[in-house]
């Protein structure tokens, strides 16, 4: 009897030690109101939104449990729970600043990816599975933005391993997190008027630099002074487009723009130093060489600038 007893109390333990191992599985959702705030310069958006779990063990409460990873500052008010279909049906609304990270390289063709990450904030992948609500999660169709239009919305779940335990001595090494990731893909709009605004400023400079070739070599003043007004006023447009949007790391479509205005105006002046040399030089095959030479740069680096600056937009804008 004793091998028997012993059998069956080990049988009993395997059991419960099962059931307490049964994760809870949430199904978590997101219907965003609105996105807005749109701030380059301090690398974030706002967002307002209901979110809602729908999970089986009632001893698991989310009030307070959820956060938002990558925001940084968040409210949730409305907290609601209610026994729906068999099972707890928990809401509540949220608002957020969410840090991003833009990518202006393209600017004003960027698109930007934005990302909402709600995150379990007390039950490990040991304890509770998240699953994503794609069928109800929805973005607002009144979203209305005079600056960017929706391109896509997506959800899905996601784990998240830290390299620390927090100190829980039934973990080691590492410890992860359900999360759900909420997806918002935007695009610019107006992105051609923006253009014109923000490199007017570069493009006249360019073209005012480019008229020294219509002043006879006589006018030294005139060549040398037009040239510099040309590269005072392409600077000044380069610190208003970066008051717009800010310097980064790499290049954009705007630093590109306005470093081959300035070489194309650095150009313009050796030519005409170059032309200057040979009218000056008192022999008159040199003199017609240098009007013939000014022709010849004036087509030419107008020809060469254009594409190449065309080029740039294509690709940014492709």
């Amino acid at each position: 009897m004793k091998p028997l007893l012993i059998g069956l109390l080990f049988i009993l333990t395997f059991i419960t030690s099962s059931f307490a191992q049964i994760k809870d599985t949430a199904y978590v959702g997101v219907y965003i109101n609105a996105i807005y705030d749109f701030k380059i310069d301090d690398k974030s958006f706002m967002a307002d939104f209901w979110m809602w779990v729908n999970h089986r063990d009632s001893s698991n409460n989310f009030e307070n449990i959820l956060e938002i990873t990558n925001s940084k500052t968040a409210s949730f008010d409305h907290f609601d729970k209610e026994k729906k279909g068999g099972g707890e049906w928990v809401t509540m609304k949220c608002n957020a600043e969410v840090v991003h990270e833009w990518d202006v390289s393209c600017f004003p063709f960027d698109r930007q990816i934005l990302r909402i990450q709600i995150e379990d904030s007390e039950n490990d992948t040991s304890k509770m599975v998240y699953v994503a609500d794609t069928v109800n999660s929805k973005i607002d169709s009144l979203f209305d933005s005079k600056e960017w239009r929706l391109v896509d919305f997506s959800i899905k779940e996601d784990v998240h391993t830290y390299n620390t335990t927090y100190g829980n001595p039934d973990l080691s090494g590492t410890s992860s997190y359900p999360r759900v990731v909420a997806t918002i893909e935007i695009k610019r709009n107006n992105s051609w008027v923006m253009l014109g605004k923000m490199l007017t400023g570069a493009y006249v400079a360019f073209f005012i630099s480019c008229l020294v070739f219509f002043v006879s070599s006589e006018n030294q003043d005139s060549r040398f002074g037009l040239c510099v007004g040309g590269l005072f006023a392409a600077i000044g447009n380069k610190y208003i487009v970066e008051s717009v949007v800010p310097s980064s790391s790499t290049n954009t479509l705007m630093d590109n723009a306005h470093n081959l205005t300035f070489t194309f105006i650095l150009l313009i002046v050796l030519v005409i130093v170059v032309s200057l040399y040979l009218f000056e030089s008192g022999d008159e095959k040199k003199k017609q060489l240098s009007l013939k030479l000014d022709k010849i740069a004036f087509f030419s680096i107008l020809t060469a600038y254009t594409v190449i600056n065309a080029w740039l937009v294509y690709k940014a804008s492709s």
